[in-house]
C-alpha cells in the first residue's frame, strides 16, 4: 500500500507463532490497524516489520497482535533477542523432557502385551494433563483463532488431540480400546518437532550473533594526562582515544593516531589476509588488530560505526520476504480451512461406508495432524536467513530480501571501470626522458603535483615517495584547467602537463612512441625545454579476467561501462575479455544505458563505486558497489560489496540462486508431503501418532534444507581454491 503522508517503521518481536496461517493473521490483525500501510511478517526470525503512519500508537500495533492471540514487544536489539531466545530455548526443554517422558510412559501402557488393573485409567490421567498443559498453547491460540474467524495450525493440533482423547474416554465407559496414547503422543511429537525446529532457527541466524559477538564489551580509553581506564565500550565518545592492544578487538570506528599494525578485516569483509594500517589510517568496529599496539581516536560509536550499520542491514534483511513469499500467502489463506473440510469429508465417509465411529474419528484426526502447514510456513524466511547470512560471512550485504530474489535472475552484468575492474589508484607505469635523468624529472614533477588535487598527482607523489626522492619546493602555482600546471621552482619556470599544454607554450618535444592507449601521459619542462615524459595507468585488478569468465560460464553477459575514452576503455575490456563496450559516458548516461537495456528485456546487475555511478545503481535490478562505496550502495541499490573484490557479483548470484533453488525445494517438499500424506491418512492408511511424527519431520526437512545452504557456502568459502583466490588480492 503507498502513501503520501510520512512513514515511520518499526520492528515487533511476536511469539506463539507456529506455521504460515500464524503469519497470516498476525499480518491481518496488524493491517486492520487505522494508519498502518505495510506490513512484513517472518515466521523465521518471529518479527513483524510495519509501516505506519505517525498518528499510529505502537501500543495500539501490539494490542492488535495481542488480541489476536500473540505475544508482541517493541523488538529488542540483537543481543538482548538472542539472549532471550536461548532462555527460552532452555525453559521449553526442560518442559518437553517432563512432558515427553510421560507421552512415552503412555505410549508404552497402551502398546505393552501385559495389563494390569487399572492400566487405562493411568492413562486417561497422564495423557489428560498432557493435553491441559502440555497443549494449552495450541488450544489457547485455537480459541483466540475462532475468535477472530480464522483457523491455524493450532486449531488442527488442538482439534486433533481433543477428538483422540474424548473418543478415549467414551471408549473407556464402554469398555473398548481407547486411544490416549494417540491424544498424548500428537501433542508431544509436534511439541519435540516444534523445539527442534526453533533449535534450528537460532542456528540459521549465526552470521548475524557472529556480527554482533564482534563487538567489543570494553575498551581502554587513554586520558588526556595518559592515563588508561578500562571501561564499557558504550560509554565511549567521538573524539576518544582508545589503547588497542596486539590481538585485541577495535572497539570503535577511528584513525589511528600511534602504532602500527596489521588488520585482519576477515569477518566484516571476507577478505583473509590483514591489511597493513599506520598513523592516519582508518580502523573499523571489531577488525583484529595484530601484532603492534595502536591508539586510536575514535570517529564513530554504537550505533554510528560500520559494524552496527552492517548488522543493522543484515537483521532487516533477514526479516524480510521476497515477492515469492505471496505464493505461500495465498496457499496457506485456504490451506487450514482446506484441511478442516477434507477432515470432515473423511468423518462423514467413513460413517457412511458403515464404519465405526470411533474408525472414522481417528481417520479424520490423522488428516487435521498430518496437514500442519508449518513446513509452508517455514519454507521461504528459513532460505532468506541462511541466503542473507551467507552473503554477510562473504563480505556481500544484501538490502532486502527482494534483491536476493531479483539476483537470482540476473542475466547482464555491467561494470563500471574505474576503481572497479581497475584499481582506481593510479601508478606511475614509466618514465621517458629527453633531458636529464628519471630522478630529477619525477622531482620536479612532483613539486607541482604536491599542490594539485588531481587524480594523477597522487600518483606522481606515491611515486616520488616510493623512491626517497627529495621534493623541492615550489611557488606561483597556478592550475591551468585541462591541461597542466606552472610554477616556479628554485629559480627555474617548470611546466607539468600534456603535450597540448606544452606546445602551447612554445616547447617543442622530441620524437617519441606514443604511450599506451591505457595509460595517459604528462611532459615535465623546465625553462622552456622538455625533460621528460611520465606515464601513469590504472592497473587491472589480477582477479578481474577471472571474474569476467566466470560470469561467461554462467551464461550471464558482460559489459562495461566508462566515463574514460574509447580507447582506454576497449584495451580494458579486451584484457577481461569483455565484448560489450559503453565509453565516454557520463553518470546520468549510465544510468540511461540500464534503463534501455532493462527496457529491451534484460535482467541488469551494475557493479561500481556507489558515488558517480549512483543513477545506474538506483535503474539496475541490482545495484551492487564495493569497497569505499559500499555504504552509498545501500541508499541506492540493493546490495553492497564491502570487500574490494568484483568476483563478489558472482558469489552473490551465486547466493541468489541457491537461495532461490532451496525455496523451490521447500515448497515442493511442504507441497508434496502434504498431497501425499493427507490421502493416506484419509483413508486411515497413516495413523494420527505417524501423522505427528511425520509433520514434524517435514518441518526439519525445510530448515535442515535452509542450513545445508549455509555449511555449503561455508565449507566453499574455507575451500583452498576459495583461499588462494582470495589470497591473489
Amino acid at each position: 500500500m503507498t502513501t503520501t503522508h510520512a512513514e515511520e517503521r518499526i520492528e515487533l518481536s511476536i511469539g506463539g507463532m507456529t506455521c504460515a496461517s500464524c503469519v497470516n493473521h498476525v499480518s491481518r490483525a496488524l493491517r486492520r490497524v487505522e494508519g498502518v500501510d505495510d506490513v512484513s511478517v517472518n515466521l523465521a526470525t518471529e518479527r513483524a516489520s510495519i509501516a505506519f503512519e505517525p498518528k499510529t500508537e505502537i501500543a495500539d500495533l501490539i494490542a492488535a497482535v495481542e488480541r489476536a492471540g500473540y505475544r508482541a514487544q517493541v523488538a529488542p536489539d540483537e543481543e538482548t533477542a538472542t539472549r532471550e531466545r536461548v532462555a527460552e530455548l532452555a525453559g521449553q526443554a526442560r518442559a518437553l523432557v517432563l512432558w515427553s517422558i510421560l507421552a512415552a510412559l503412555v505410549v508404552a501402557l497402551a502398546m505393552l502385551p501385559v495389563h494390569f488393573a487399572g492400566d487405562d485409567a493411568l492413562q486417561a490421567v497422564l495423557a489428560t494433563a498432557i493435553w491441559l498443559f502440555f497443549g494449552a498453547r495450541f488450544h489457547r491460540g485455537a480459541w483466540l483463532a475462532l475468535r477472530e474467524r480464522s483457523a491455524t495450525m493450532d486449531t488442527l493440533v488442538s482439534l486433533g488431540s481433543t477428538a483422540a482423547l474424548a473418543l478415549s474416554y467414551v471408549n473407556l465407559v464402554r469398555g473398548v480400546p481407547t486411544y490416549f496414547d494417540s491424544a498424548a503422543a500428537i501433542i508431544a511429537l509436534i511439541s519435540i518437532g516444534k523445539y527442534i525446529e526453533a533449535r534450528a532457527k537460532v542456528g540459521s541466524s549465526q552470521a548475524l550473533r557472529a556480527l554482533v559477538a564482534l563487538r567489543p564489551p570494553t575498551a581502554l580509553r587513554v586520558g588526556e594526562d595518559g592515563t588508561r581506564e578500562r571501561i564499557a565500550a558504550d560509554l565511549l565518545r567521538v573524539g576518544d582515544i582508545v589503547a588497542v592492544a596486539a590481538g585485541e578487538r577495535i572497539p570503535i570506528d577511528g584513525e589511528i593516531v600511534e602504532g602500527a599494525s596489521a588488520i585482519d578485516r576477515s569477518m566484516l569483509t571476507g577478505e583473509s589476509m590483514p591489511v597493513e594500517a599506520g598513523r592516519g589510517d582508518r580502523v573499523e568496529q571489531g577488525t583484529l588488530n595484530g601484532d603492534g599496539a595502536l591508539l586510536v581516536r575514535a570517529t564513530a560509536v554504537g550505533a554510528g560505526t560500520t559494524l552496527a550499520h552492517i548488522t543493522e542491514v543484515v537483521a532487516r534483511a533477514q526479516g524480510s520476504l521476497p515477492p515469492v513469499q505471496r505464493i505461500a500467502d495465498r496457499i496457506a489463506a485456504v490451506f487450514v480451512p482446506t484441511i478442516l473440510a477434507i477432515a470432515t469429508i473423511t468423518l462423514v465417509g467413513w460413517l457412511l461406508t458403515h464404519h465405526s465411529p470411533a474408525q472414522a474419528l481417528i481417520a479424520a484426526v490423522a488428516v487435521l495432524v498430518v496437514a500442519c502447514p508449518c513446513a509452508l510456513g517455514l519454507a521461504t524466511p528459513t532460505a532468506i536467513v541462511a541466503g542473507v547470512g551467507v552473503a554477510a560471512r562473504h563480505g556481500i550485504l544484501v538490502k532486502d530480501a527482494d534483491a536476493l530474489e531479483r539476483l537470482a535472475g540476473i542475466d547482464t552484468v555491467i561494470f563500471d571501470k574505474t576503481g572497479t575492474l581497475t584499481r582506481g589508484h593510479p601508478e606511475v607505469t614509466g618514465i621517458d626522458t629527453f633531458a636529464g635523468d628519471e630522478r630529477r624529472t619525477l622531482a620536479l614533477a612532483a613539486a607541482l603535483e604536491i599542490s594539485s588535487a588531481h587524480p594523477l598527482s597522487g600518483a606522481i607523489l606515491r611515486a616520488a615517495r616510493a623512491r626517497t626522492l627529495e621534493i623541492p619546493p615550489s611557488r606561483d602555482v597556478t592550475a591551468v584547467r585541462g591541461r597542466g600546471l606552472v610554477a616556479t621552482v628554485g629559480d627555474a619556470a617548470v611546466l607539468v602537463g600534456s603535450a597540448t599544454f606544452l606546445g602551447e607554450r612554445g616547447i617543442v618535444l622530441p620524437p617519441i612512441a606514443e604511450a599506451s592507449a591505457a595509460e595517459s601521459a604528462l611532459y615535465v619542462a623546465e625553462n622552456g625545454r622538455a625533460l621528460g615524459r611520465i606515464r601513469i595507468a590504472d592497473p587491472l585488478r589480477e582477479d578481474a579476467a577471472e571474474t569476467v569468465a566466470r560470469l561467461k560460464a554462467r551464461g550471464i553477459v558482460v559489459a562495461l561501462a566508462s566515463g574514460d575514452a574509447l580507447g582506454v576503455t576497449t584495451r580494458i575490456a579486451a584484457a577481461c575479455g569483455i565484448d560489450r563496450v559503453y565509453a565516454e559516458l557520463l553518470p546520468e548516461g549510465k544510468g540511461e544505458l540500464v534503463r534501455k537495456l532493462r527496457e529491451g528485456g534484460a535482467r541488469v546487475a551494475f557493479l561500481g563505486d556507489g558515488i558517480n555511478d549512483a543513477p545506474a545503481l538506483a535503474l539496475a535490478n541490482v545495484g551492487m558497489a564495493m569497497g569505499a562505496g559500499a555504504a552509498v550502495a545501500l541508499e541506492t541499490a540493493g546490495t553492497a560489496a564491502l570487500r574490494d573484490d568484483p568476483s563478489a557479483i558472482v558469489e552473490a548470484i551465486e547466493i541468489g540462486r541457491a537461495t532461490m533453488r532451496t525455496i523451490a525445494m521447500n515448497f515442493f517438499w511442504a507441497l508434496a508431503y502434504n498431497v501425499a500424506l493427507i490421502p493416506l491418512a484419509a483413508f486411515g492408511i497413516v495413523s494420527p501418532i505417524y501423522a505427528a511424527g511425520a509433520m514434524g519431520a517435514s518441518s526439519l526437512f525445510v530448515v535442515g534444507n535452509a542450513m545445508l545452504l549455509t555449511r555449503f557456502y561455508s565449507s566453499k568459502a574455507n575451500s583452498p581454491r576459495a583461499h588462494a583466490a582470495t589470497n591473489a588480492e
